[in-house]
């Protein structure tokens, strides 16, 4: 401390507490020290290491000087940096992978440093959206100043969640959160974080913010706090509306029943309120009416003349019109049926061909650059066996081998790059399996046999201006498949289209006709259904019934 105030600096210690979820051993703990130490730049003689066990968990402490004799120990991307090492680490003991915040990061470092084998792996730990990354509930201090006020902040988390998970509101969450002497309330920094609500104790003791505790965004809770307001103004005027009673007069003498109180001198005395009175009808207009309800109410006796455009019908007949239309909508609707791929936008060939190649740019670095190794090995190893000395060290031997080596690993990238190009243009319904870190003779078979089995696509991925004539041919056969699913759909709706336009046109010939009474009696019996899909075709020879004969009797 003394050195850091001589240094000028804010700091003089700096303290790392790892956790492992599996057991490891004294020295494995000591080594991974030694590993944050090399990370850090830090001198692995200066620290102070504390092992012991806390809850029947074995973790460690480390303290390390910030002034390291010479230079300041470093504090970029620190945290990223230790998740590194812990990634590495785990690996390294076959240890179940941790997902972090910066898998992505981490994973672009290990490339960078030619770790690929390990980038995979922590690779496959990124989320698919940003939303799905991990986010603590709480931080290290906070859990230490719950420890000392008596409470247990990684079970009240979890109650909180469980809650969360089964209340189907912010109400019943309220009240399921006061059974447990817990209360949700607005934060007390309003000015800088408008909208933050934090869950505490009956005692005021500050347990944690809500949308961390139950992990919901902050654009979600506020739409539920939004929600909730609203209800709550909705009940408040429901009451208000509920507490008021309609009074209506229905006696003669109701305000002598019910004496109101006379107003007193200074208070105005109230108007009587206007009688709305009902326009008196014209006797003229009142016979003429009940002239034209008494005609509605008349059978026919006369059949109207031609030239009157007014055709009279009865109910039943109009449910019987209503029903012809009404299959008629239906059979349309069969024939503006599509193929569900019929409507989809156009595929845009510029545009899915520069996405395909932005996705295929990193693997092909990757692939040129593994046979840039296995070529500057192979290389060496002729060259070595030009020298005769060098065959007779051994060296050259050597030489084969790692060129073998390479060989294989070279062939093992092949097989990963081509599945994820397969992938990207939707060959391949999984991503690329890992590459492999450690190979044999045993491997060789099948990886020649994937290479001879997949030439083109080595060759479009190995050869820039190959690329583009496979993407744009991959890119007609997706097209190709489209239009074929979509006459394929087409085909075999054919017959069903064909029926329904044979249907619309045989209801529209009954909705037509003008000789419905004598065919409702044998299109609508008991015995069959109403449906206007079994009605009989009309048969033009059928005789007319007689004036006033009910429709449907």
């Amino acid at each position: 401390m003394r050195e850091a105030h001589r240094e000028g600096l804010k700091y003089g210690l700096r303290h790392i507490a790892f956790n492992p979820d599996e057991a490891m051993t004294d020295e494995q703990l000591s080594a991974f020290a030694r590993r944050l130490c090399d990370e850090l730049h830090a001198d692995p003689e200066h620290l102070t290491l504390v092992i012991h066990q806390k809850d029947g968990s074995t973790h460690g402490h480390m303290i390390l000087p910030e002034w390291q004799q010479d230079h300041v120990l470093e504090s970029r991307f620190t945290w990223m940096r230790m998740e590194k090492v812990a990634r590495l680490e785990e690996i390294r003991l076959g240890h179940k992978l941790v997902a972090g915040r910066h898998d992505r990061a981490i994973a672009k470092a290990l490339r960078k440093e030619c770790r690929h084998s390990e980038a995979e792996q922590v690779d496959a730990l990124v989320p698919v959206s940003h939303d799905a990354k991990p986010r603590a509930a709480y931080t290290s201090e906070a859990r230490r100043i719950t420890e000392r006020q008596g409470l247990d902040l990684p079970a009240l988390k979890k109650l909180v969640t469980s809650l969360w998970s089964q209340s189907d509101g912010l109400k019943a969450f309220r009240d399921a959160l006061k059974n447990h002497s817990l209360t949700l309330r607005e934060g007390d920094r309003k000015e800088t974080r408008p909208g933050a609500h934090i869950i505490e104790t009956s005692d005021g003791l500050l347990v944690g913010s809500f949308t961390r505790l139950a992990k919901v965004k902050a654009a979600d809770f506020r739409k539920l706090l939004s929600e909730e307001q609203n209800q709550t103004e909705h009940e408040r005027d429901v009451k208000i509306q509920s507490s008021r009673l309609s009074i209506r007069r229905t006696t003669a003498d109701f305000y002598n029943e019910y004496p109101i109180p006379k107003p007193s001198d200074t208070q105005p005395v109230p108007r009587k309120p206007l009688v709305i009175k009902r326009p008196k009808i014209p006797a003229w207009r009142k016979e003429l009416w009940l002239k034209k309800m008494a005609d509605v109410d008349a059978l026919t006796t006369k059949p109207l003349p031609s030239s009157s455009s007014v055709h009279i019908i009865s109910a039943e007949e109009a449910c019987f019109r209503k029903e012809i239309r009404q299959a008629i909508s239906q059979q349309r609707a069969i024939l503006a049926q599509q193929a569900p791929e019929a409507t989809w936008k156009p595929l845009d060939r510029g545009k899915m061909i520069a996405t395909w190649r932005k996705q295929l740019t990193p693997y092909q670095k990757q692939l040129r650059k593994s046979f840039d190794h296995y070529s500057v090995a192979k290389r060496e190893w002729q060259d070595a066996e030009k020298s005769r000395w060098q065959r007779l060290t051994g060296k050259a031997t050597k030489l084969e081998r790692r060129a073998d080596q390479l060989f294989f690993e070279f062939l093992e990238v092949l097989r990963f790059v081509v599945q994820a190009l397969l992938h990207i243009v939707g060959l391949r319904a999984e991503p690329p399996n890992p590459i492999r870190s450690i190979l044999s003779e045993k491997n060789k078979p099948a990886l020649e046999h994937f290479r001879k089995t997949y030439d083109a696509e080595f060759s479009a991925m190995a050869d820039i201006q190959k690329l583009a004539p496979w993407l744009n041919q991959r890119f007609d056969r997706i097209v190709q498949a489209r239009q074929k699913r979509i006459m394929d759909w087409n085909r075999a709706h054919t017959d069903e289209k064909d029926a329904a336009q044979r249907e619309i046109k045989r209801l529209s010939d009954l909705l037509k006709t003008k000789t419905h009474k004598v065919k409702h009696q044998a299109l609508i019996s008991p015995s069959r259904s109403r449906s206007p899909a079994s009605f009989p075709a009309p048969n033009p020879q059928t005789r007319h019934p007689t004036p006033g004969t009910p429709s449907w009797f």
